[in-house]
C-alpha cells in the first residue's frame, strides 16, 4: 500500500520502480510522465503519478539508511548544500536588474569555486552534496556541481514536488510532506550557502542555525550580479522577496558585515565565501587533514 499523507503519496511496486501519487493537483496536467487515471472526474477528485524507475529512491522511513549509503560512509567529509529560488521569471530578473539565467549561473559558479578551494587547502577532502532534486534554481545550479565534480549527492524531496524531479539516477530521498524534507535537507548538511531565496529559504536558514547547529553562510547573490542593487528584502505586499537582505536588515551583528568595497562585487563575494568556508571546515575536519603540512616529494 502507499505510504499516505496529506500531500500526495509514494510506494514502492512489486517490480522495484516508485510511484508518487497525488489528488486534485491539476497544475501536474500535460507535464512529462504524468499520468492521470481519471481525467473525466471532476478536477479536486482527479489522481495523477508518475513513475520512477532510474533513480534509486529511499522511502520516508530509510532517511537513516539514505544519509549512510550516499552521504556518510567515509573520513573527512563535509556535505554542502544550499537554498535560494527555485525560479526566477523573466520579469523578476528584469525588476531586479539581473539577465535572466545569471542567477543560476552564477551559483553554479559560486559552489563550484568554492569546492576548488576547499579542496586546494584541504587535499583528500570528501566533499558531497544536498539539495532539493529539482533541476531548476539553485537545486539545478547544486546538481550540475556535483555533476562536473563527479562528487555523491542526495536529493531530498516529498511526493508533491517529486513531480517535478527527473528520472535520472540521481539518488532522491522524499519524506512525507514538505515540512519533513525541510528538515531532512538541514540535518543532512554541514554547510548551508543561503544564496538569496524566499520565507521558506529564510526559515531554513534560521532552522539550520538554531535547530540543528549547522554553518550558514548567507550570500547575497543577487545583490553582487544586479545593475540596480537586487530585489527588496520585503517586498510590497508584506512578504519577503529576499531572505538574505531580510537577515541583513533584521539581524544586527557586532563584527562587519560583507560591505562592497570595489567595483567589483562578485569577486569580494567569492572572496568572502571562500575564506568563511576554510574556517568552517578546519573545524570540521580531523585534526590531521585540518593542519596538514605539503612536505616536498
Amino acid at each position: 500500500m502507499p505510504k499516505q499523507c496529506n500531500e500526495g503519496s509514494i510506494r514502492r511496486l512489486p517490480d522495484g520502480t516508485v510511484e508518487v501519487s497525488i489528488t486534485g493537483k491539476t497544475s501536474l496536467a500535460g507535464m512529462p510522465d504524468v499520468i492521470c487515471d481519471n481525467p473525466e472526474d471532476p478536477e479536486d477528485q482527479r489522481i495523477y503519478r508518475k513513475i520512477f524507475s532510474e533513480t534509486p529512491i529511499y522511502l520516508p522511513d530509510e532517511y537513516d539508511k539514505a544519509v549512510r549509503e550516499i552521504l556518510r560512509t567515509g573520513n573527512d567529509i563535509i556535505v554542502l548544500g544550499a537554498n535560494g529560488y527555485s525560479s526566477l521569471t523573466e520579469e523578476k530578473c528584469q525588476a531586479w536588474g539581473v539577465r535572466h539565467g545569471a542567477y543560476e549561473a552564477a551559483c553554479e559558479s559560486l559552489l563550484y569555486n568554492m569546492v576548488r578551494f576547499i579542496q586546494d587547502h584541504f587535499p583528500g577532502v570528501d566533499i558531497r552534496f544536498a539539495h532539493g532534486a529539482s533541476h531548476m534554481g539553485v537545486d539545478g545550479a547544486i546538481i550540475a556541481t556535483a555533476n562536473a565534480l563527479n562528487r555523491p549527492q542526495l536529493g531530498h524531496s516529498c511526493p508533491k514536488f517529486m513531480f517535478y524531479v527527473e528520472d535520472n539516477g540521481i539518488p532522491v530521498y522524499v519524506a512525507n510532506t514538505q515540512a519533513e524534507y525541510a528538515d531532512a535537507f538541514i540535518e543532512s548538511l554541514d554547510i548551508l550557502v543561503a544564496a538569496n531565496g524566499r520565507k521558506q529559504a529564510f526559515q531554513h536558514d534560521i532552522a539550520a542555525a538554531f535547530e540543528k547547529l549547522k554553518h550558514v553562510i548567507p550570500v547575497n547573490v543577487l545583490r553582487s550580479i544586479s545593475d540596480t542593487g537586487g530585489p527588496p528584502a520585503i517586498g510590497a505586499d508584506g512578504h519577503i522577496e529576499d531572505a538574505v537582505a531580510a537577515f541583513e536588515q533584521r539581524v544586527h551583528m557586532m563584527a562587519m558585515q560583507l560591505g562592497f568595497t570595489t567595483a567589483d562585487r562578485w569577486t569580494e563575494l567569492v572572496e568572502h565565501l571562500n575564506a568563511t568556508t576554510i574556517t568552517i571546515c578546519r573545524r570540521l575536519l580531523s585534526p590531521a587533514r585540518a593542519f596538514q603540512v605539503t612536505k616536498p616529494a
